[in-house]
């Protein structure tokens, strides 16, 4: 279809019989005490979480696991040439820690069970395309695996995937009508990144099959925002993987508040069906707001030693429990008995970090109107005068939809910006004669604020 295609490569580690482990003599990795779930709509104080929870154990490399890889190095297929293709920065394989970590003598293994109906180890930490011969010496060198099974040996492999210039931020591919890209297939690692990504082009397909306008999150609204953006701006070199350390208003993008950034999108884009399961959503949204309005009145209302409570819980000696108690002894407990604990945690991080959150929300409204700011569709970069040539090939390649993404591309400065600007201007005039903007009129993005 003439897409600009590149390789990339991802591995495995090996899987372990668990009954052929010393699995009581190795130190043990629990989760967390009391874990998190992920919807608002699962009972903390009820039977979470519904399923045994199973602990690992963690064992490590050695010094002559070391030595054994580095003999091997040349059948590593990473090294030997036959996979030229950049892995994942942060799951490197052992042989990769190995050659870039030399001055390290061991490398953790966590030792993972992968099921509750089968005995199968995950060993996360060597992940290896070495031959079968070295992988067995490898596993039986760390301490507690001397007699461990290997129920599949780890491997690599390298795979296609279309540069994402080529794609918009909504998952359309820029070259074929009505063809969407999601996944792997966009130069992201996988998981998470690729359902999010499958979110969006889901959500995008359906509207352009149903005449509706395309959804674009900004940078500010959610993660998937920030790597939709990211994937369109720049051009990966290995599997791109969502940190938060990429997104720069991260303090608005909490795992707490979640539900209060999103629900009202699943609302107006109809992703709530009228199912049972669909009305609960809205119902305990709604509950949640109230509950949410209810607690910041209360804390707005007290005092502590005739100081404001609102200015106490700014400093950094007031911990969520002593909000809990100096509410109480203020003769509001009866009335915030039935506050949820994520509402708790979600007003309480939104009092603490109200300076700086009125920071970032002033920073996002200056930058709206860059971010908001179309650019013409037919324009031929290239050809734009007075343009550093990084810039104009920056522009031809991954044809930025608005003036905040041209500002983010390799290549671009402030300075190109704005040159961009005055040149776009001067195009667009009624009486340039369309020029090189042609006269394009890219539909709206659809508004999510």
């Amino acid at each position: 279809m003439g897409f600009e295609l590149g390789r990339l490569k991802t591995g495995t580690p090996p899987r372990l019989k668990k009954s052929t482990i010393d699995w009581d003599a190795l130190p043990e990795q629990l989760g967390d005490e009391a874990p998190t779930p992920f919807s608002d709509l699962t009972d903390r104080a009820a039977s979470f979480p519904s399923l045994q929870q199973i602990g690992c154990r963690q064992t490590s490399t050695t010094a002559a696991i070391n030595d054994l890889i580095r003999a091997n190095i040349h059948r590593a297929p990473m090294f030997s040439g036959q996979i030229a293709s950049i892995g994942p920065r942060y799951c490197p394989s052992i042989e990769d820690k190995v050659v870039r970590f030399a001055e390290r003598d061991s490398h953790g293994v966590f030792l993972e069970p992968e099921s509750l109906r089968d005995d199968w180890v995950y060993c996360n930490g060597i992940s290896t395309s070495l031959p079968a011969d070295v992988q067995d010496q490898i596993v039986r060198l760390m301490p507690g695996c001397e007699k461990a099974h290997i129920y599949r040996y780890g491997y690599a492999v390298e795979y296609d995937m279309v540069r994402p210039h080529q794609i918009h931020a909504t998952g359309h591919t820029r070259l074929v009508e009505g063809l969407f890209l999601a996944g792997q297939i966009n130069g992201t690692s996988g998981y998470e990144e690729a359902a999010a990504q499958g979110l969006v082009a889901g959500i995008n397909a359906a509207h352009r099959a149903l005449g509706r306008p395309e959804f674009i999150l900004g940078r500010d609204q959610a993660y998937i925002g920030v790597l939709m953006d990211d994937l369109v701006t720049k051009t990966p070199v290995e599997p791109y993987r969502m940190f938060t350390s990429r997104a720069e208003h991260r303090l608005l993008l909490r795992a707490d508040n979640a539900p209060d950034r999103l629900t009202p999108l699943a609302v107006q884009l109809g992703l709530l069906d009228s199912s049972s399961r669909g009305e609960r959503r809205r119902q305990v949204f709604a509950e949640r707001r109230a509950q949410a309005a209810q607690l910041s009145a209360a804390i707005d209302a007290s005092r502590i030693n005739g100081q404001q409570l609102s200015q106490i819980i700014r400093g950094s000696t007031l911990e969520l429990m002593d909000l809990k108690r100096a509410l109480g002894q203020g003769g509001f407990a009866a009335s915030l008995a039935t506050i949820t604990e994520s509402v708790w945690e979600t007003v309480f991080a939104d009092r603490r970090y109200e300076p700086y959150l009125v920071r970032q929300h002033a920073e996002i409204k200056r930058q709206a109107e860059l971010e908001h700011r179309r650019l013409p569709e037919v324009i031929d970069y290239r050809s734009l005068p007075h343009l550093r040539a990084e810039a104009r090939q920056a522009l031809a390649k991954f044809r930025p939809r608005t003036f905040g993404q041209a500002g983010r591309l390799e290549g671009m400065t402030p300075a190109d910006l704005t040159l961009l600007s005055v040149l776009v201007a001067r195009l667009t005039r009624p009486d340039a004669g369309g020029g090189a903007a042609g006269a394009a009129s890219p539909r709206e993005p659809m508004p999510v604020s």
